[in-house]
């Protein structure tokens, strides 16, 4: 069950928003056995250092499951995390390797959810760098496949 739905994720997941490159991370059924979801999503740009190492999601029988993300950031700086445009998590990249990881708790069905992770610029407060990917727990159309990816 749990590989069919990490396989059927995994083509949803191949499914990029215009301003990301997303990989499934996804090589066998026991690598992430408690997981619905697992992959990860970097900056297209070597100017936009966020990555995002690990996307996990476990639901739940009762509707929100667990949604963990954790990556690289510009270390010592606010990350702050949104899901469908929504805020979902702020939290501060560590200082030295600007890792960091969130933890909470969402509700991911077979629509299309987009999950998006940016830093600001603390002089300008403009935008820094940016990480966006997409994620579903079924697996896109022919048809979305085919069609170009959206831009923001």
């Amino acid at each position: 069950m749990i590989g069919s739905k990490l396989t059927a994720w995994a083509a949803a997941f191949a499914l990029i928003l215009g301003v990301a490159y997303v990989t499934p991370a996804i090589t066998a059924e026991g690598d992430a056995p408690d997981a619905d979801v697992v992959g990860e999503a970097s900056s297209p740009s070597p100017k936009s250092p966020i990555h995002v190492k690990v996307v996990d999601y476990q639901k739940a029988d009762d509707g929100s499951g667990t949604f963990k993300l954790s990556g690289t950031a510009i270390a010592g700086k606010k990350v702050y995390i949104y899901f469908d445009d929504k805020p979902l998590a702020q939290v501060v990249a560590a200082e030295g390797d600007g890792a960091w990881t969130a933890e909470e708790k969402v509700e991911i069905d077979d629509k299309v959810h987009v999950v998006r992770v940016e830093q600001l610029d603390d002089t300008t407060n403009m935008m820094a760098a940016r990480a966006q990917f997409s994620i579903s727990l079924s697996p896109p159309s022919p048809a979305d496949l085919a069609a170009p990816p959206p831009r923001p």
